[in-house]
């Protein structure tokens, strides 16, 4: 398997743990728990989910998607529903964002409204990781070869993962020493 592709799999699995750490952290906010959020916790969780992918994972699924379509591989059926799932996602997760944003702002955000966009959320994210894993993913790995994620690498700027490194960003020391 090409490092991009394995690259590209290892995220889905690191996100998929993010998921249900923020999930765990939510449920904290249930009267009936014995543990407290922590809300800064949950504000790197959702910064995280809402830079990383943005920036450099999205990024590298649609130079693929492009490169394959410019090639005609792949189907366009395929290419086009992950294209607007991202879109979906990145709104999504703002929605979540701009709501722990308000919670540590002090201003009062009513549990339904969080469990709502939590579970919209997560809902989308985990369907939309299967549907890549399923669909996607074995399209890019039957139709891209070393040379073409090479070519697909070269468009794009280098850039690290600032959480999933042995070093990560100042920013994420204190989730990583979390996870």
């Amino acid at each position: 398997m090409n490092d991009l592709m394995a690259r590209l799999r290892q995220d889905h699995r690191n996100l998929s743990r993010l998921f249900d750490m923020l999930e765990e952290q939510v449920a904290r906010y249930d009267r009936d728990s014995d543990r407290e959020p922590d809300l800064l916790l949950i504000l790197d969780i959702v910064a995280y989910l809402n830079d990383y992918p943005r920036v450099y994972h999205h990024p590298l699924e649609e130079e693929a998607i492009a490169y394959m379509a410019e090639r005609h591989l792949g189907e366009t059926s395929v290419n086009d529903f992950i294209h607007h799932q991202h879109e979906d996602l990145e709104a999504a997760t703002k929605r979540l964002s701009l709501l722990f944003k308000t919670i540590a702002n002090d201003q009062p955000v009513a549990i339904e409204d969080i469990r709502a966009a939590l579970d919209d959320y997560l809902a989308l994210s985990r369907k939309h990781l299967k549907e890549e894993d399923d669909r996607l993913f074995p399209a890019m790995e039957a139709s891209l070869s070393d040379e073409d994620w090479r070519t697909i690498a070269s468009r794009l700027p280098e850039r690290r993962d600032p959480l999933f490194t042995e070093d990560p960003d100042e920013a994420f020391a204190d989730l990583k020493s979390r996870l």
